[in-house]
């Protein structure tokens, strides 16, 4: 599904990430986990070309199904993104025009990738909120950002994204900002796309419990390096690195137990 084979990537002369590997399979979840600033994000924005500010893969190679996506011209990014490979931002609100109604929005984001008419895309707008279990679907399409909370922003960004079923899903720090509650529906909602469509999915995060919840494998980063990779089992078991066991150790615990 998808392979990075020892990249790095730079700005300018200097170097954020360095060597990064995984292998990741077809209906897999792996998260990417570290303190900010360890290059996650820079990661996944490598994998969807999209590196701001300059950004570049200096070395090594990222594969998917078997075909270097280093090499894709600009029709072949458009082409890609949203349908066979899609993002979920942090804040999938502060992506969505504050000036503009959700349906929209989501219209005009669903005719880009297909030939259909307003009404058809405004009724599968609707639907992909629904398999969100977002109430009153009608109505959130009507609204605008502001009028719903962040949770709510969250949920349409990630049906929006789900929209063409993408083969591979990359996640920004998707529950940060968000209640315990919403948070636990967000990651129980990505677990369900696995299980319904056989996603793949690249969580970036700083939550160990999240983490640890979801995932099949654990990529820990430090100062943009891997510090310990390995299966979720195996990363709760202390890993290899010191590293790892002081993350482990900072998650809070309550009578002795720690909830990961």
């Amino acid at each position: 599904m998808l392979e990075i084979k020892n990249v790095t990537i730079s700005y300018g002369d200097r170097p954020t990430v360095k060597n990064f590997s995984m292998d990741l399979k077809k209906g897999e979840i792996a998260s990417i986990v570290g303190e900010s600033g360890s290059g996650k994000t820079t990661v996944i924005r490598a994998v969807l070309g999209l590196l701001p500010g300059g950004g570049k893969v200096t070395e090594g190679d990222i594969l998917f199904e078997g075909k270097s996506l280093l090499e894709n011209t600009a029709e072949e990014w458009r082409n890609l993104r949203g349908t066979d490979m899609s993002m979920i931002f942090q804040d999938s609100g502060a992506m969505l025009n504050p000036i503009r109604k959700i349906g929209s929005v989501f219209v005009e984001y669903i005719r880009t990738h297909e030939k259909i008419s307003r009404k058809a895309a405004w009724e599968k707008g609707r639907e992909m909120l629904e398999q969100m279990r977002l109430p009153s679907s009608d109505n959130i399409m009507k609204s605008y950002p502001f009028q719903l909370s962040g949770g709510m922003r969250q949920r349409v960004g990630i049906a929006m994204a789900m929209t063409f079923q993408p083969k591979l899903l990359l996640a920004d720090e998707p529950t940060s900002a968000l209640d315990v509650t919403t948070q636990a529906q967000i990651v129980r909602q990505m677990m369900e796309l696995r299980e319904e469509w056989g996603t793949s999915i690249i969580m970036v995060t700083h939550n160990l419990g999240a983490a640890a919840y979801m995932s099949d494998q654990i990529l820990v980063m430090k100062e943009g390096q891997i510090a310990d990779t390995g299966s979720r089992d195996q990363i709760l078991k202390g890993g290899r690195s010191i590293y790892t066991q002081e993350l482990l150790e900072a998650v809070p615990s309550l009578g002795g137990e720690r909830y990961v």
